[in-house]
């Protein structure tokens, strides 16, 4: 079952959202947030071709598990009709929010014409939107990117177009294409597509402390802000920005001690849903983060690919301990 029954209006009441991510946002990564006080996420970003060939590992990024804080599913393509058809499935699966990704900078998605390459394209775009929304009981919101580069900075026309066409509100992320994660997000522009437009506005982009949220929420009076990158390695983020805004004591980052709990609890979920295999594979990157900017990061983990099972993997974090920015294996 998914999270709320109106998702713009928990959108809106919640505020601070887990974006969807590629490859991160599964359902351990989600329930470790949820752990940490995020009540609204997405699903990974999921092709809708993989979908329509019955992709066996793309359609399993749909479920859901007691618990879950999933309340929306966030796909990305090319093709309207596809589109629709695949929508179709993601009703009748229970999902009342479907996100359309037109900000995915990477190159593998946007030769194929999907993601931010739809801000070069914005009657194929709003051809998606407005058979979604034409067809469907479900909200449709979209992810959008300031525009394809510094020449075509089309971010506030694509959002009035989408908002025409029947879209439930907008992501946006303020970089361009081109800049991929590069440079600073320009909020400004943020702000200029929540004064073009009435329905909600997410803000996306350098959401790396409750600082910056107050930042964004400050600048553009947006109506909810994705956390992203900010939450990788940090699923206590969430807390940590709920505790800023309620005037109480930030106790984050944890000690090491504390988050090898919170690594193992991660580790533990992969294990529990997929077996120690997936766990193994999956984690790698998440430990990666977790271990922040310490060094000897990449000594460690060729210690972790030795391991196998929870039961070594638990005794491998007993061993690790940080000394002057510095992992140590005793």
């Amino acid at each position: 079952m998914l999270a709320c029954d109106d998702p713009i209006e928990t959108l809106k009441k919640k505020r601070i959202i887990l974006a969807p991510m590629s490859g991160i946002t599964d359902i351990p990564f989600r329930l470790m947030t949820k752990k940490f006080g995020c009540e609204f996420a997405f699903t990974e970003m999921i092709d809708i071709n993989g979908l329509l060939h019955n992709n066996r590992r793309t359609f399993s990024m749909m479920d859901t598990v007691p618990g879950d804080n999933l309340s929306g599913i966030q796909l990305v393509g090319e093709d309207a009709e596809k589109f629709l058809h695949v929508g179709k499935m993601c009703e009748d699966k229970g999902f009342k929010l479907i996100d359309i990704n037109a900000g995915c900078p990477a190159r593998k998605v946007v030769k194929c014409g999907k993601g931010s390459a739809l801000m070069k394209d914005v009657k194929k775009l709003a051809k998606i939107v407005s058979m979604l929304v034409e067809n469907l009981n479900v909200h449709i919101t979209v992810k959008i990117r300031s525009g394809w580069d510094e020449k075509s900075i089309n971010c506030v026309e694509v959002a009035k177009v989408l908002e025409d066409v029947g879209a439930s509100a907008i992501g946006i992320h303020p970089r361009t294409q081109n800049q991929m994660y590069k440079g600073k997000a320009d909020h400004e522009l943020t702000k200029k597509i929540k004064r073009s437009v009435k329905i909600p506005v997410i803000a996306s982009g350098n959401i790396f402390s409750a600082e910056d949220v107050e930042d964004v929420f400050g600048l553009t009076g947006c109506d909810a802000i994705f956390v992203a990158r900010g939450a990788l390695g940090r699923p206590w983020i969430f807390d940590e920005i709920s505790r800023y805004f309620e005037g109480q004591e930030n106790i984050y980052p944890p000690p090491f001690k504390k988050i090898k709990e919170i690594i193992f609890e991660h580790y533990l979920l992969y294990a529990d849903l997929y077996g120690d295999n997936v766990a193994k594979r999956r984690m790698y990157k998440h430990l990666m983060w977790y271990f922040g900017k310490n060094k000897n990061k990449n000594e460690v983990m060729k210690e972790y690919q030795k391991i196998e099972g929870s039961g070594k993997f638990k005794k491998f974090l007993k061993k690790i301990f940080v000394e002057e920015r510095r992992l140590v294996i005793q």
